[in-house]
């Protein structure tokens, strides 16, 4: 057993660090994603609530823009 742990030991990829890079990138875009899904219904409503109010501001200055001036 204790050949088998130096020899485990001995490998290369315990010094490796060419993949940190590339695991950091992918827990971290997995957090993210899983924000994303758990804060979704909420923001949802939200950005949902801001583009109506945008769009009835634009429907008020198109009705003006549209009525005939006296």
């Amino acid at each position: 057993m204790n050949q088998l742990w130096m020899a485990v030991r001995g490998l290369k990829i315990w010094s490796d660090s060419r993949g940190q890079d590339l695991l950091e990138y992918a827990l971290a875009a997995g957090f993210i994603a899983g924000a994303a899904i758990t804060f979704s219904p909420a923001l949802g409503s939200s950005v949902l609530t801001i583009f109506g109010k945008i769009v009835a501001v634009l429907q008020m200055f198109a009705n003006m823009s549209a009525a005939p001036s006296n």
